[in-house]
């Protein structure tokens, strides 16, 4: 099988990539020094541009096969992408807490490196986003100070094709099911929201209709 050219990359390779995250980190959360941070980020790098790559080729707002690290909404992605690859790779909670912290210095998003998330999903100006140790589907789409976490050991699911527009929350046993939207503002705790419907606030308790528009084809190109 033919493996897909380079991204382009507007920090030119990954390795100055690498390089303008260890100086970033260095120069933020400063532990050994640049030349510790470059040799603990750089071998991580590849992989999280390749993981990047079908959000690049999906989402509205990027561009295919480049890269742009001074595009927020992309570098935010990718950040967690990074800090969840040396994760997988070495599990040194020094080096991805610093990522993490870096995310959300620079972006005011709440996504540890632990978290799980589907091949793709678009950060939409999330900023005061925190998306917690959830169940995610596909082609997720999140707004900003959008909340997703558990209650003690209940943790919510999340179904594909999913939008949370600003402020919407979902905790608990929360479970949303695929095609949803929730509206802005919406709380879902504990509670279910069926497939293919729209659901809302109506003098303070969750509400739904049917959907009747593809809403997430508005983010992503191909809604299938």
């Amino acid at each position: 099988m033919k493996r897909p050219s380079p991204l382009t990359l507007r920090a030119g390779s990954p390795s100055s990539l690498g390089r303008y995250v260890a100086t970033q980190l260095n120069n933020m959360f400063p532990a050994s020094g640049i030349d510790a941070d470059l040799g603990h980020v750089l071998p991580a790098v590849p992989a999280a541009l390749d993981r990047m790559r079908p959000i690049l080729l999906a989402a509205r707002p990027f561009e295919p096969d480049s890269f742009d690290h001074f595009h927020s909404l992309q570098y935010s992605t990718w950040l967690y992408l990074l800090g969840n690859e040396l994760w997988r790779q070495n599990g040194d909670e020094a080096v991805t807490a610093r990522v993490f912290c870096l995310n959300r210095a620079l972006n005011a998003v709440d996504l540890f490196h632990a978290v799980s998330m589907p091949e793709i999903f678009l950060l939409n100006h999330a900023l005061g986003t925190v998306l917690g140790n959830s169940t995610y589907g596909n082609r997720l789409v999140v707004s900003q100070n959008v909340t997703v976490g558990r209650v003690g050991i209940d943790r919510p699911t999340i179904g594909d094709n999913v939008v949370l527009y600003p402020g919407a929350k979902v905790t608990g046993r929360a479970t949303i099911g695929d095609n949803a939207v929730l509206s802005a503002m919406t709380i879902v705790h504990n509670a279910e929201v069926p497939k293919d419907t729209v659901a809302f606030m109506n003098g303070g308790e969750l509400a739904f209709k049917p959907r009747r528009r593809d809403y997430i084809s508005l983010y992503f190109r191909n809604s299938g």
